[in-house]
């Protein structure tokens, strides 16, 4: 299936994949050739696109992207994502991921409603770039 990913101002990713994954509102999902159309909201974390089959014996490595929120579309044979941001793995300043993830953890336990939303989906953002961050350095043992 055909992979493009892309905000209002760049086209991100595009290319062929034999699996997507993505986080919803709803919980994460993995897209595969010949899906139900779909229309999905994004929220922050990972999406990982998995090279097709024939190109993995060739080399060909999956590709993690952090995105901050957005829509995912689903046709039988191609998948869009329009983000609102994103970060590609060569991006990322884990140092920078892990000190934003301390602070809103510090502040999910406020009482303000609205600042421990901010503070949660700041969290799942965190985390996200960590976890791509990992699986993309040179000494990870977490490579697809």
């Amino acid at each position: 299936m055909s992979v493009l990913i892309a905000t209002a101002v760049q086209e991100v990713f595009r290319g062929k994949a034999s699996m997507l994954i993505a986080p919803s509102m709803e919980g994460e999902l993995a897209i595969l050739p010949g899906h139900a159309p779909l229309l999905a909201m994004l929220r922050p974390g990972e999406v990982r696109v998995d090279c097709p089959l024939q190109d993995a014996a060739g080399g060909c490595e999956s590709t993690d992207i952090v995105v901050f929120g957005g829509f995912l579309e689903v046709q039988p044979d191609a998948v869009i994502i329009l983000a609102d941001a994103v970060r590609r793995a060569d991006e990322i300043d884990a140092a920078e991921a892990r000190k934003a993830a301390e602070n809103a953890r510090k502040l999910l336990s406020s009482t303000d409603k609205e600042i421990s939303v901010k503070a949660m989906l700041d969290l799942e953002l965190a985390i996200a770039k960590l976890r791509v961050a990992r699986k993309n350095s040179k000494q990870s043992l977490l490579k697809p």
